[in-house]
């Protein structure tokens, strides 16, 4: 008899929905959620739901105490910032929260993290032994719940990810809609994941022995952002960008830092081939 399998996804998301739907299939499947509204759609898909706020150390608390033993657990949390305006408490503190609360072994724990931990490397390709520098508050929350899970558990896989894109999300797709130029730049790279290879890529480190690595997760085709932008205003019909002779890149912004993300640890390590091996592929479905 094959044995059962548990596993949690901690965040049911962008993300943590469709591989809860796809893990669906076999008992033993729980995912997270805020809302008793949307647990009862969990139920829908044979999703057992757990209702916590991983910001409550106390509501955390509460909905774990019950759970039996988790093979895999994912945590993919996402920032819904009409309700939290600080992400490391989301991010940071959150974390701290579920182990606080965790009372079995953890076997494998998947973190789902970002590439925003890099800093500016003005175009060149980088690998997973780039030095890390965040520069905004979202790589920065994400490097210290890497390192705060490093730090509970030799049993973890690290997955980076690229700018996520799929389903009804398109990148800045408004802004070029609505001809919002100078809230784009056109300057440096824009790497990303379709959300189909994306959970492709967790449900094949799950399978997986805890690496106790970390992985960047991309299609490994990065276009140049006025190349992406202008992708899309053609799909609009909105002509050329009127692009300044010398954009000024804000400091503050993702535009600032120009790299190149590699897939080749995820292509090899979790023997994927991508379903959209670029951008345009990924958005044909979309647009």
């Amino acid at each position: 008899m094959e044995q059962k399998l548990n596993r949690l996804i901690v965040g049911c998301g962008f993300l943590g929905l469709p591989l809860a739907k796809l893990w669906a299939d076999a008992p033993g499947t729980y995912a997270t959620t805020r809302s008793p509204e949307r647990a009862v759609n969990f139920g829908d898909h044979d999703i057992s739901p757990v209702i916590l706020d991983i910001t409550d150390s106390a509501s955390v608390s509460a909905a774990l105490q019950n759970l039996p033993p988790m093979d895999t657990i994912v945590f993919a949390v996402g920032m819904d910032r009409s309700r939290y305006s600080d992400i490391r408490e989301v991010y940071v503190k959150g974390l701290q929260h579920f182990f606080d609360a965790w009372k079995h072994p953890v076997n494998h724990v998947i973190y789902i993290s970002s590439t925003g931990v890099f800093g500016n490397f003005e175009g060149q390709w980088i690998d997973e032994s780039a030095v890390t520098v965040p520069s905004r508050e979202g790589g920065k929350a994400c490097l210290e719940a890497e390192q705060l899970i490093a730090a509970h558990t030799n049993n973890w896989t690290v997955l980076r990810m690229a700018g996520l894109y799929g389903g009804v999300r398109v990148p800045t797709r408004q802004l070029v809609k609505q001809k919002d130029w100078a809230k784009l730049s056109p300057e440096g790279y824009l790497n990303l994941i379709h959300q189909t290879d994306a959970v492709n890529a967790i449900r094949a480190t799950a399978e997986k022995r805890p690496m106790g690595e970390i992985i960047l997760c991309s299609d490994g085709h990065p276009p140049l952002r006025r190349d992406y932008y202008q992708y899309i205003a053609d799909q609009f019909q909105l002509g050329q960008i009127p692009w300044p002779k010398e954009p000024k890149v804000d400091a503050n912004t993702r535009s600032a830092n120009s790299k190149r993300i590699g897939n080749h640890k995820m292509l090899e390590r979790l023997e994927l081939k991508l379903v959209h091996p670029d951008f345009k592929s990924g958005l044909a479905e979309i647009l």
